[in-house]
């Protein structure tokens, strides 16, 4: 017997693109039949009803692959309900019906991914990156100089007895912490000015700028150790998996796979530009200090070169460094400016751009002199007497 629950739509093999207009009905024996088709008829538990959404038009798919095609989403509710009283294929039109379960429906998105960026993310970088070995982290990170070299960078101008004096120093660094998979290059950058880098395959960049500050070379060793405190830490690697799983996120949650690629093209960039978290400068810092703090080496050295790298960024010290050849001159003045009148908005603007990838804060450079208090005396910051 044929209930009353008839359904106009339009019926495909699945097989051809030729569809047919015909009307489907639910028979008391719970089968599905269809008027005018040579099919037998089908228990309706053997298909399957595509769920309401909206006002789209609803499927009704056999187990032969074909489908009947329907905008009569009341007329198959009503057969699901007079089949098995099925409500749950109503539960997404339900939903999105109302407005209280849109919206706890978004905050719980927006909350959890807000969360798996914040903490997800991080957290499987790092243990990602340590899975890693280290030839194909190099590979990972093979071509990244290159890059830089190309945008950002120039050959270094330090004379070839001052790079060599210094790669004598960091092989022997090096020798002392059983690394020989660290390499040391320095180059001229004006766009990144004093600074050193870290890269994904063991390099660590140093620029002139940061170089011609340094009045010993233990202040340059210990930025050297810093740098190898992010290289033992993987965290230059934790930042490319961490932009690459953010661009898969945001690919799955909004479609958009361009993000992907720019991440790839911007690796260098993204290197320079993007800052390192506070936990992964505490690692390095930590590093760094027990170095230092193990092999008699006055910790005292890392926090005036810190100081000296705030100071190079300033628009009073590139004023003063483009009239007088005495850098260390220069630092001197530029610190009893600065503490003689605390930054002005300008000079912080001016820092920005240094910040940006090697965060500087009061409490790090209180931790190396605190350090260095206890283990003996200071030496003496530029700005004072010797």
């Amino acid at each position: 017997m044929i209930s009353a629950s008839q359904i106009t739509g339009q019926y495909s093999d699945g097989k051809t693109s030729r569809c047919t207009e015909t009307r489907l009905y639910l028979t008391d024996e719970g089968f599905i039949s269809l008027e005018g088709i040579d099919k037998e008829p089908v228990a309706f538990t053997s298909v399957n009803v595509s769920p309401r959404i909206g006002d789209t038009p609803r499927y009704v798919e056999f187990p032969d692959g074909a489908h009947f095609e329907t905008p009569d989403n009341e007329g198959i509710d009503r057969i699901i309900k007079q089949a098995s009283n099925r409500r749950w294929h109503n539960l997404v039109h339900t939903l999105e019906s109302s407005k209280r379960w849109v919206f706890a429906t978004l905050l719980v998105v927006i909350l959890f991914g807000w969360s798996f960026i914040q903490f997800g993310i991080p957290y499987f970088s790092k243990e990602i990156a340590f899975m890693i070995p280290d030839e194909h982290s190099r590979l990972l990170g093979a071509g990244v100089l290159d890059s830089l070299d190309e945008h950002l960078m120039q050959a270094s101008e330090l004379s070839e007895a001052r790079q060599q004096d210094l790669q004598q120093e960091f092989v022997v660094l090096l020798n002392t912490l059983g690394l020989d998979n660290i390499r040391v290059v320095f180059r001229k950058s004006d766009a990144i000015g004093a600074n050193a880098l870290a890269l994904p395959d063991g390099t660590v960049v140093f620029t002139d700028g940061l170089i011609n500050l340094a009045a010993d070379n233990n202040e340059i060793i210990s930025v050297m150790l810093h740098e190898i405190g992010h290289l033992h830490y993987r965290h230059s690697l934790r930042r490319v998996i961490q932009g690459f799983s953010l661009a898969l996120f945001v690919a799955v949650i909004a479609g958009d796979v361009a993000s992907s690629s720019t991440i790839i093209t911007g690796l260098p960039v993204l290197l320079v530009e993007s800052g390192y978290s506070r936990d992964m400068e505490t690692e390095a810092d930590t590093f760094a200090l027990q170095y230092m703090l193990r092999h008699a080496i006055d910790p005292a050295y890392f926090s005036i070169m810190m100081q000296k790298l705030q100071v190079s960024h300033t628009s009073g010290f590139k004023q003063c460094a483009k009239r007088n050849a005495d850098i260390q001159e220069c630092l001197r003045k530029t610190i009893e400016a600065a503490r003689a009148d605390q930054s002005t908005q300008q000079e912080k603007n001016n820092i920005r751009h240094y910040f940006a990838s090697h965060p500087l804060t009061k409490e790090r450079m209180a931790r190396f002199e605190n350090a260095e208090k206890s283990n003996g005396s200071a030496q003496p910051l530029p700005s004072e007497s010797p």
